[in-house]
C-alpha cells in the first residue's frame, strides 16, 4: 500500500512538472511594433490689428493727435532661433518703395500721399532730410520701441532684425506723434497719408 501510494504522486509530480515547463516556452514569445511619425517646420505670422489705422494731425505742427502702433503675434515649433525681418514701405510714383530710414539716431517711417502718390525722389529726399519743400506728399515719424522682442536696426539695409524662440510670441510696433520737422510743409496735400508695416521671414 504504502509503495502504490508513492508511485500516484511521483505520477503527478511528472505531470506538474510537463505544464509548467509548457508555460514557460510560451511566455518567452513576443512581438512589438514601432509607431511613429514627423511634425513638419511650423511657423505663422499674424496681424492683430486691423488692416488699417489711421490718426489726425494737429494743424500747422504735423505731430499725431496719437501715436501709431501696430501688433504682430508668431508662433513657431522649431527648436532653434528664427530670424524675422520688419520692413516698411510705401508708394510712390515707382511703385511700393522701403519708407523706413535712421536720421541722427532715430528710426523713422516714411508716410506718403494716397490720393496720388508723390515722385520717388520726393521719398528719398525726405529719407536725406532736405529742406521740406523737396519732399512733397512725404511725411515721416519716427519708431519709439518695439516690445515682446529683442529687435536690432539693420543700418546698411533699413530693416529691423528679430529674433522669435519655439512657442508664441507678441510684438508691438509704437510709432511717435512727433513729425520729423523737415519732412513736414504746407505743401503737402491735405487727405490721408499710408505706410504699410511687413515681419516676414523673408530677408526681402
Amino acid at each position: 500500500m504504502i509503495v502504490k501510494f508513492l508511485n500516484i504522486n511521483k505520477f503527478l509530480l511528472a505531470g506538474l512538472m510537463l505544464v509548467f515547463s509548457t508555460i514557460s516556452s510560451f511566455a518567452t514569445e513576443s512581438a512589438s511594433v514601432n509607431l511613429s511619425f514627423q511634425v513638419n517646420r511650423y511657423l505663422q505670422i499674424d496681424t492683430l490689428t486691423s488692416p488699417v489705422l489711421t490718426a489726425n494731425i494737429t494743424d500747422r505742427t504735423g505731430n499725431l493727435y496719437s501715436p501709431l502702433y501696430s501688433k504682430f503675434k508668431v508662433v513657431s515649433n522649431t527648436a532653434e532661433p528664427q530670424e524675422l525681418f520688419l520692413h516698411a514701405h510705401a508708394n510712390t510714383d515707382n511703385g511700393a518703395e522701403n519708407a523706413m530710414f535712421e536720421m541722427n539716431g532715430n528710426v523713422y517711417i516714411a508716410f506718403t500721399y494716397v490720393q496720388e502718390h508723390p515722385k520717388s525722389q520726393a521719398l528719398a529726399n525726405c529719407k536725406m532730410g532736405s529742406n521740406p519743400d523737396g519732399s512733397p506728399g512725404v511725411v515721416a515719424y519716427p519708431i519709439t520701441s518695439i516690445e515682446g522682442i529683442n529687435a536690432r536696426y539693420l543700418r546698411g539695409k533699413n530693416k529691423y532684425s528679430m529674433s522669435v524662440k519655439n512657442g508664441t510670441t507678441y510684438i508691438k510696433v509704437n510709432i511717435g506723434s512727433s513729425v520729423l520737422q523737415n519732412s513736414f510743409a504746407t505743401n503737402d496735400p491735405n487727405g490721408f497719408y499710408q505706410a504699410t508695416l511687413l515681419l516676414t521671414e523673408a530677408d526681402i
